[in-house]
């Protein structure tokens, strides 16, 4: 029973991290309770629908890592089973339409690490919070050690079996492989996006997001502006393959350009800025851009910062 009750608190924070991230306003391009964004098929409510169809398989992702008792690696296939049935009940909740794809793989992995650390022996001897982080993005990596070499590279092979000569001066994706974003990136532009975030520890959230949103926090800023401003180093360090296929490189040099001036007139804490944030949301959402990615990595951030205070309370 009590392990029972650990994996459902670890589940709850799952879902109040999805939810507060979609909650947190302006954001740039993405969608919120005052805007859609970039998006004209989705709004907040397709998004809450989404989050309320995916609560319990975060429930499920902590439970498989604590029940998993081989090797971090053999985990991967028993979270992408659940993924797949996680991705259906989204589908089904809003009538097609992807609002979480991206995010029931990061936060997935993230449930099934808490859940690991929570029954291993390190459990006991984490008392402090960069050691619970810490604990948790080692377990993501080791789960998805060497998925860039599996999944990614046969890509660009198969690219440069398939497509023709103009294709392939052009270094473009193939039009008869079903690619994600994500892989669509790595052919073009060779990143790695979400499976090199994870393989590397979500290094974006790990050395920028999650200190910012911590010391915020600890300043006294409310969870909303923590957020931007975390989201706003998003936008400034990760190579988002949502921005990516949709405004191309020199997309992804306006988002890190404007989340630069956005950073340097002191992010959320000035009121004269959150206008310049709110004009940056406007702007965005005419241009068509939406970093979605970074949207993911903003509620695995605040998924470990709650993480994190709610092991050292106990």
């Amino acid at each position: 029973m009590y392990w029972d009750d650990l994996i459902a608190q670890v589940g709850n924070l799952a879902l109040t991290a999805t939810l507060y991230e979609v909650s947190a306003a302006p954001k740039p391009g993405l969608v919120d309770p005052f805007s859609r964004g970039a998006h004209s098929d989705m709004d907040y409510f397709t998004f809450l629908a989404s989050a309320a169809a995916l609560a319990p398989f975060f429930v499920d992702f902590a439970r498989i890592g604590a029940e998993f008792a081989g090797e971090s690696p053999g985990l991967l296939a028993e979270l992408r089973k659940l993924g797949i049935e996680a991705e259906k009940s989204m589908y089904a909740a809003t009538q097609g339409i992807n609002t979480h794809k991206g995010l029931i793989f990061s936060m997935g992995l993230a449930c099934a690490a808490a859940g690991k650390l929570l029954v291993s022996d390190r459990r006991a001897e984490i008392s402090d919070r960069s050691a619970i982080i810490s604990g948790c993005i080692q377990e993501v990596a080791d789960i998805v050690s060497g998925i860039t070499i599996r999944e990614l590279v046969p890509l660009v092979e198969a690219e440069m079996l398939l497509a023709s000569d103009t294709i392939r001066a052009k270094n473009a994706v193939v039009p008869s492989i079903d690619l994600s974003a994500g892989e669509q990136s790595f052919i073009k532009y060779g990143i790695r996006g979400v499976r090199g975030e994870a393989e590397d520890g979500f290094p974006s959230v790990i050395n920028h997001a999650l200190p910012r949103l911590h010391f915020d926090l600890l300043a006294g800023m409310s969870w909303n502006d923590a957020m931007v401003d975390a989201l706003l180093i998003l936008y400034l360090k990760v190579d988002d393959t949502t921005v990516l296929k949709r405004a191309g490189s020199d997309g992804l040099a306006y988002v890190r350009a404007q989340a630069a001036a956005a950073l340097s007139r002191g992010g959320m804490r000035l009121m004269e800025n959150r206008d310049f944030v709110q004009k940056l949301d406007a702007d965005f959402s005419q241009r068509g851009i939406s970093p979605g990615g970074c949207a993911d990595l903003l509620a695995v951030t605040a998924f470990l910062e709650m993480l994190s205070s709610k092991w050292i309370a106990q």
